[in-house]
């Protein structure tokens, strides 16, 4: 559940307004035409969802009415009425709150893995989480930023919103209210603050500007895991509901000024807010630490050895015949992988592509099967959970049962013929499966009349049963499945413990449970129906394996630098019974008690509420920003609107704009059409336009030893009427671990000139009349130019690591065609291609890369008594040239480039409150370009370096690049020195 950040970062050091994204190239996430849209409408919310989804939209609307004022109280505001869409077509389990334009949207399908869900029913946890969000947005529409909003719209509105008041505390917050209102939200799950928790307990109490923004040193949990803690000490410490209310008032009444927020907690709680990181940290972890003094830890022997102190966690083992261990190694340094583990060695064997979690993995004869997300190659929201296998031995890799499923939680029978999964289906509905495993057909689907959630499967030794989770009204249980009578029977009652990965073997089903308030494993002994404490861990132990004769458990036990694996002897005569004992709460029950309704989902109405159909189309026009803007350059600014439908078909943009380069002004428009499968774009540019050249000393004919030395200031300045219309298809095409797509382009131009000046002699773009003349061919003179420009891109590259500057394998490809084939006053082409290659270094993290490319530009003789070739137009530049050389234009021009990236260190090192650099990267590039027109050819070449680094301002948590660059020109000779300004990383 991601809170959706403003993606239009607007101004510089917090001061400033916001930009209108106008005429962008953004592929909107969206839906199949095809679709039937329906709505129902409360007092306060209107629900947004397809056929069939009518059921789970009548829950939801009377859900988010009946939890509207009791989750808002805290905040002390109320939001107005909010669109709520359902989107059943993705297998992503997410959900967001937007203003751009404003509404929430629940990604309906639920998560496999017990450490994100608990025990919660999934729309539930939606709703009460992303709720709050809304409630958010709505406590700081106050004071200057609520001026900001009736001035500027939404954009403005959520970024100083969000830069104002930091981003743990939007996420923190968020959880904190689904914790408080359910019986499982994340600050009840140990596992979500897991990494916090070891590294305060292994000495890493980092500073909070490091803690918030994170690293590429160290292993930070994100803004969530901090944000919850923070909201939560606070709240207890001051056995204050509302004095994050209090807080964010203060800095929302005025945003603009740096540090507000650290600011209005020293004036609430006389601590600015790395005080109150401190004392939280410092609380915090003497209270664990008591905790875990009073343990007797399980002892257990390693069985991955670590050969790098970066971060790494080996997770979900499984035995193979072989008695070697598969893991998924991941980490700050490693992308997901499996690997083999075997007398201290560790081998990589394969990896998968992008993977939906369940927090699980099942390996039987050699082969093993996890869930891949599959991607609709055009429609975002549209998405798949397929089944992926892998054969150890043979190497072979395929898809089990098609490529449009949405099947989870996959478990490998013991004789590997048969697979159990769980199916999510479009309409909420949840079944337990079995499928075989050769030709991927449905073989029985077990009865599930109640509609339970069903999660991780696995099956016994003997193949006859499944144990498998399952979450009702009541709460989460265990249950085994007959497979042949398809007869369930639960172990024990439901209740809100959160059970979780478990595993059937012989008169024994292991299990994790957090209810100590440390994960540990247990085991429940069917037959004299008593249960089990098998590990006592310090942080937690989780994911067991039972060797094949029984007598090894192989589990994952968090350590300082990630999860290992271990293993320890099942000895039952050494096991603990368990006694029931009161979780730890003191994260959680202040807020329970403070917000005062523990069992709000319990009773919610079931009001019948009136549906009908949403029409897409009377929804298309959606203002969410409007009034002066600065676009992403902070050179032009303007006043104008930008629109957006709710379902993300079609965005439109209007405006004036006034260049205070060029001290020109003029009108746009566009239009971006993406409900269909082409998508349509139309864009409308009419004002003046200037351009300084400067002083025009000298100019050298291509092909010709002539040298004008004339020196005089030279302005063009035209009025200008731009129209560009076409298509594009965006195609989505990753299958793997690389991400891949391809983008094909055809648009129609039309440019008039009128009133072309220069301010020589006050004629076009050849002057001067009483000097020998000099040519501009990249501007426009008083005329017509009708063009068509089609484009390609695609590219494939690996995904990366945290601490990957480059994927360590990738491709890219950009084509480029403009031409006149309309007629006009102006004629051209240019042929454009260039292609990107990157390849791993000589180190991790190294990454050896580089690009070829050609451009044809047609240039034709100019005799200026004829007037041929003064109607030659030369389009803008598409390849990338040698750095720090000027280079001209020619007929056939070729460039290439080999460049050496690496880290150069890590140093986490902050400025006071102002500046934190947690990266230094440097690049070595040769570059050479060759030329030809006719005749005459140039060459050029250059080396240099580039040193960036990636840096945090004022604490705000995108990352910012910046850095210099230093050129040698070999041929011809020169010396550049450059400045690289970087751009913003969400």
């Amino acid at each position: 559940m991601e809170h959706k950040q403003v993606r239009y970062f607007l101004f510089l050091f917090y001061y400033g307004i916001i930009t209108l994204p106008a005429f962008s190239q953004t592929v909107l996430p969206n839906n199949p035409p095809s679709l039937k849209w329906y709505q129902v409408n409360t007092t306060n919310f209107r629900i947004i969802y397809q056929k069939g989804f009518e059921v789970q939209a009548q829950r939801m609307a009377n859900t988010l009415e009946y939890i509207h004022d009791p989750e808002a109280r805290t905040l002390g505001s109320k939001p107005k009425k909010i669109s709520v869409i359902l989107q059943n077509q993705s297998s992503t389990s997410n959900g967001f709150v937007s203003i751009l334009p404003r509404r929430s949207e629940f990604y309906t399908m639920p998560p496999q893995d017990y450490n994100f869900i608990g025990t919660n029913d999934w729309l539930d946890l939606l709703a009460s989480h992303e709720y709050r969000h809304v409630v958010q947005y709505q406590h700081a529409k106050r004071g200057f930023n609520k001026a900001f909003y009736y001035l500027f719209g939404n954009t403005t509105f959520a970024g100083m919103a969000q830069v104002s008041v930091p981003q743990w505390f939007w996420e923190g917050d968020a959880v904190a209210t689904e914790t408080a209102f359910t019986q499982s939200g994340r600050g009840r799950i140990p596992n979500f603050g897991l990494v916090f928790k070891t590294n305060l307990l292994e000495g890493r109490t980092f500073n909070y500007h490091k803690q918030y923004v994170r690293s590429y040193k160290h292993n930070i949990p994100d803004h969530y895991v901090l944000g919850f803690h923070m909201v939560s000490y606070l709240r207890r410490k001051t056995n204050d509901p509302e004095i994050w209310g209090k807080i964010t008032a203060r800095t929302w009444n005025v945003p603009f000024l740096p540090f507000a927020f650290s600011n209005a907690i020293n004036r609430e709680t006389g601590m600015h807010v790395p005080a109150l990181y401190r004392d939280m940290a410092s609380t915090l972890k003497k209270e664990w630490q008591a905790e875990i003094d009073q343990l007797q830890l399980t002892s257990f022997e390693k069985v991955n050895i670590r050969k790098s102190k970066a971060y790494t966690d080996y997770q979900y083992p499984q035995l193979l015949e072989d008695g070697s261990v598969l893991a998924m190694k991941s980490g700050i340094g490693d992308i997901a992988q499996y690997v083999l583990l075997n007398n201290g060695e560790e081998h990589k064997i394969f990896t998968p592509g992008f993977i939906n979690d369940a927090g699980m993995l099942s390996v039987s004869n050699s082969k093993v099967v996890w869930s891949e997300y599959g991607y609709d190659p055009r429609w975002g929201v549209r998405t798949y959970s397929l089944i992926k296998a892998y054969d150890v031995v043979s190497k072979r890799k395929w898809v089990i049962g098609g490529k449009h499923q949405r099947l989870s939680g996959i478990a490998l029978s013991p004789d590997g013929n048969k697979i159990a999964a769980v199916r999510s289906s479009k309409e909420y509905q949840t079944t337990l499966l079995l499928i075989d495993f050769s030709t991927g057909k449905i073989i029985q689907e077990f009865v599930n009349a109640d509609n339970n959630f069903y999660s991780m499967p696995r099956w016994s030794d003997d193949g006859k049963k499944i144990v498998v989770l399952k979450t009702s009204s009541l709460g989460k249980t265990i249950s085994i499945v007959d497979v042949e009578s398809g007869k369930e029977e639960e172990l024990f009652p439901s209740s809100q413990e959160n059970y979780g990965h478990p595993i059937l073997v012989g008169p024994f089903v292991f299990f994790n449970s957090p209810v100590s308030g440390i994960d540990n494993i247990y085991a429940w002994d069917i037959k004299s129906q008593k249960r089990f404490q098998v590990t006592s861990s310090k942080y937690g132990a989780y994911n067991p394996s039972i060797s094949k004769d029984g007598k090894q458990m192989y589990y994952n036990e968090q350590k300082r630098d990630g999860l290992d694996v271990v293993k320890t002897s099942v000895a039952p005569e050494f096991w603990k019974e368990f006694v029931v004992k009161e979780e730890p709460q003191n994260l959680v029950q202040h807020l329970v008690d403070q917000e005062g309704h523990p069992h709000l989902f319990d009773s919610i109405p079931q009001t019948v509420l009136t549906a009908k159909k949403y029409s897409k189309f009377k929804g298309l026009i959606n203002p969410y920003s409007w009034g002066a803007y600065v676009e992403n350059d902070l050179v032009n600014v303007g006043l104008g609107i930008s629109s957006r439908d709710l379902l993300s078909t079609t965005s439109i943009t209007a405006g004036y704009v006034y260049d205070q380069n060029e001290k020109t002004s003029s009108w746009k428009a566009g239009i971006s059409y993406q409900g269909w499968y082409p998508i349509i774009d139309v864009n409308f540019t009419q004002g003046n336009r200037s351009d300084n050249k400067g002083i025009i000393e000298y100019d050298k004919v291509v092909g010709t030893d002539t040298t004008f030395d004339f020196q005089q200031s030279l302005t063009f300045k035209w009025r200008e009427t731009t129209m560009e219309a076409g298509l594009r298809i965006p195609l989505v095409t990753t299958k793997s671990k690389y991400y891949s797509t391809i983008s094909i382009s055809n648009y129609f131009g039309y440019t008039s000139i009128t009133d072309f000046k220069n301010s020589i002699d006050g004629g076009g773009r050849l002057l001067p009349s009483n000097h020998p003349q000099f040519f501009f061919r990249d501007y426009l003179d008083n005329g017509n130019l009708l063009y068509n420009h089609f484009g390609l891109t695609a590219y494939r590259v690996l995904k990366k690591s945290r601490r990957d500057i480059n994927s360590k394998w990738g491709q890219a490809i950009y084509l480029n065609v403009y031409n006149t084939p309309y007629g006009g006053d102006f004629t051209g082409k240019q042929f454009s291609l260039y292609g990107v290659a990157y390849f791993p270094g000589l180190f991790k993290h190294h990454s050896l890369w580089g690009y070829w490319a050609y451009q044809y530009s047609q240039i034709d003789p100019v005799n200026v008594s004829t007037g041929e070739g003064l109607n030659n137009y030369t389009f803008r530049n598409k390849i990338p040239l040698p750095r720090g050389q000027s280079v001209s234009r020619f007929l056939d021009f070729y460039s290439m480039s080999g460049n050496y990236t690496l880290p150069l260190c890590y140093p986490d090192l902050r400025i006071g409150p102002l500046l934190n650099i947690q990266r230094v990267r440097a690049n070595l590039f040769f570059d050479y370009g060759f030329g030809s027109s006719g005749t005459y050819a140039q060459s050029y070449s250059s080396t240099g370096a580039e040193v960036k680094f990636d840096i945090n301002i004022m604490r705000f948590l995108p990352q910012f690049d910046i850095g210099f660059r230093y050129s040698y020109g070999i041929s011809p000779s020169t010396t550049r020195y450059e400045v690289l300004i970087g751009t913003f990383n969400f």
